[in-house]
């Protein structure tokens, strides 16, 4: 079996929105909880690997991201996809020229992320090592976008607040949900972080399962903003 920094790989070909993706990843996902090195992060900060698994509610997230029209030349709204992990909506927003930038908080994901990015024939990505608990000046974008991230009670104000801080004041972003009980509390953590909040379902058909994919997005913006066409714009 092929290997990538040390790991197992498994190549997965997914479509979104007739364009076919190859995202690159550990083959088990499990067996990182052994590594010694992941053991060690878990003791010092509670880290899990999460970015290895391909969680199936970031093609609901993909697919509203390929909606947007494809970004105008010399001037792409910035995009920052927090908490990576695969990458697969960070690919597809690279694919429609936006000036995107990958992050996560394990340099093993970036790794992945530019992978899949050479084998799915796009340019090399911007990545960046991102902690959502600090501030980053040079981050400060248009649009946020993550999917699965509010896995952890500990992470629904981290999250919120650091959108808060890093989306433009006309901005918007947008936090997918596999409609984990937990994340219902996003709720609540965005407004008193100073956000306002839209909510709304969405699923996705995939051949091969007996049951749509289904999730839900947070569509988030300062409060005071009124500016809903930001989306439309590319």
């Amino acid at each position: 079996m092929e290997a990538f920094r040390g790991y197992p790989v498994i190549e997965r070909t997914i479509e979104v929105a007739g364009r076919t993706y190859t995202i690159v990843g550990p083959a088990n996902f499990e067996s990182l909880l052994d590594d010694p090195q992941v053991i060690a992060r878990f003791d010092q900060d509670e880290f899990m690997p999460y970015w290895a698994e391909f969680w199936p509610a970031a093609t609901l997230l993909a697919e509203e991201v390929a909606s947007w029209p494809h970004a105008a030349q010399n001037s792409s709204p910035t995009v920052l996809e927090v908490g990576c992990g695969l990458g697969l909506v960070g690919l597809v927003l690279l694919e429609r020229g936006y000036d995107v930038t990958l992050s996560d908080y394990d340099d093993d994901a970036l790794a992945f992320v530019a992978q899949s990015a050479q084998r799915s024939g796009l340019p090399v990505p911007k990545t960046a090592f991102i902690d959502w608990r600090e501030t980053y000046p040079q981050h400060y974008s248009d649009r946020i976008v993550a999917a699965e991230v509010l896995y952890e009670r500990r992470n629904l104000d981290a999250v919120a607040r650091f959108i808060q801080r890093h989306l433009k004041p006309a901005g918007v972003a947008l936090v997918c949900d596999g409609n984990r009980q937990v994340a219902d509390g996003f709720r609540d953590a965005a407004r008193q972080a100073g956000l306002a909040l839209c909510e709304r379902s969405t699923e996705k058909t995939v051949a091969g399962r007996t049951t749509p994919i289904r999730g839900r997005i947070f569509e988030l913006r300062h409060k005071g903003s009124h500016d809903t066409s930001t989306l439309n714009r590319g």
